[in-house]
This record gives C-alpha cells, sequence and structure tokens, in this order.
C-alpha cells in the first residue's frame, strides 16, 4: 500500500515539476519580448496557458484521490494539501502572463521596457517561481525563505516602475502615452512575486514551518 502511494506521490512532484516548467516558458516568452529579443513568442503564450489549466485540473485531481483513496496523515498530508494551494498561484501566474502577452504589441518600443526596469523585474519573478518549484520538490526551507525574501526586491521593482511612469507623465516625454500600459505590465508582474512568494509559503507549510502567515494567510487576487 505504502509503496503504490510513494509512486503516486512521485507522480505529483513529476506534474508539478512539469506545471513549473510551463509556467516558466511563458515568463521567458514574455522577458524575450520585453529585453527587445523579439516579440514572436508572443503568440503562443495563451496555448501555453491552456497548457497549464489542464496540468492544474490533472494535479488537482490526482491530489484529491490521494486525500480520499490513500487517507494521508502527517507529512504527507501537508504535502498534498500545499500542492493544491500551489496549483492555483501557479494558475494565476500563467494567467497574468496571458494579461501581458496581450499588452506589450501596444508598446511602440523594447526601449520603454527596459526604462522603466521590466525587463530586470521579469527576471526576478522568473527566479522566484523557479526557487519555489525547486523549494517545494527538494523540501527545502531554506529556498523557500529566499524566495519570500525576493519578494522585496520585486516590489522594489514595482515602486520604481511607478516612479518612472509618473516622472513620464509628469515631464510631458513624448512616449507618455504609453505610460498606463506600462504601469500595468508592471503592476502584472507585481501580482506574480506575490504568487511566487506564496508558493514558497506552501512550501514551508508542506514541511510544516511555523509563521505567523500559515495562521492568517494573505489572498492574492
Amino acid at each position: 500500500m505504502r509503496t503504490r502511494f510513494d509512486s503516486e506521490l512521485e507522480t505529483l512532484y513529476v506534474s508539478m515539476i512539469k506545471m513549473g516548467s510551463l509556467t516558466e516558458d511563458t515568463l521567458n516568452a514574455l522577458k524575450a519580448a520585453l529585453s527587445g529579443e523579439g516579440r514572436d513568442r508572443l503568440a503562443g503564450i495563451a496555448d501555453i496557458s491552456r497548457a497549464i489549466d489542464e496540468k492544474d485540473r490533472e494535479i488537482e485531481a490526482l491530489c484529491l484521490r490521494l486525500l480520499l483513496r490513500r487517507q494521508p496523515v502527517a507529512r504527507d498530508l501537508r504535502t498534498i494539501s500545499s500542492a493544491m494551494k500551489m496549483i492555483y498561484d501557479i494558475e494565476r501566474i500563467g494567467d497574468n502572463a496571458v494579461d501581458i502577452a496581450e499588452i506589450i504589441p501596444f508598446i511602440s518600443s523594447e526601449d520603454l521596457t527596459m526604462r522603466v526596469g521590466l525587463d530586470s523585474m521579469i527576471g526576478t519573478v522568473i527566479e522566484m517561481v523557479t526557487g519555489a518549484i525547486d523549494a517545494f520538490v527538494h523540501y527545502d526551507a531554506g529556498k523557500a525563505n529566499a524566495v519570500i525574501a525576493e519578494d522585496d526586491v520585486a516590489d522594489r521593482a514595482f515602486d520604481h516602475a511607478k516612479q518612472m511612469v509618473t516622472d513620464m507623465i509628469r515631464h510631458g516625454d513624448k512616449d507618455a502615452q504609453e505610460a498606463p500600459d506600462l504601469l500595468m505590465i508592471a503592476k502584472y508582474l507585481e501580482r506574480m512575486g506575490d504568487h511566487a512568494a506564496s508558493l514558497a509559503r506552501w512550501v514551508l507549510n508542506a514541511l510544516d514551518v511555523s509563521g505567523d502567515w500559515i495562521n492568517n494567510p494573505v489572498k492574492v487576487e
């Protein structure tokens, strides 16, 4: 019985890695577009997002099967319940990626996104998402805590982008008409960082690492 459970638990880990990998694909496509390496990869982001949604449903079904049929306890129960919470955050990151992909074509020049710092900001988000998934698979509390700490970096990047956009408008910059789109992209990236930090917090939950957030979790929209 335990051997069968361990096999299904391993399937859960593999599925989480695949879902995380799909999410990284969308983020890397966005990074290429924001960094001026080309926008040709944007067209495939919606398809990848749908694949993420499918993986979401697959993992949820697996988790429910493990909970109902295997009746796990202690660490296994925390792992499965945390995975069910994590797939929500991963799915939301994918949705935000689609939102950004729809805005980027309205930005006339990649120089603008780099000037505001969006290319650097998405690099931080990619590191956070990758780190959170790795932390879950390897039961690494240290890496999870590092991801949570990196959310401050993403927040500061958002504040910087917001200030840059505000200055563009205040000074009547020739590109000020694109300020709302730039700010919206920055906001979506900031939300992605929040979701990545939430992923890391659920890893700590799986490891039974105590913290005030467990009793008072912050819901990310």
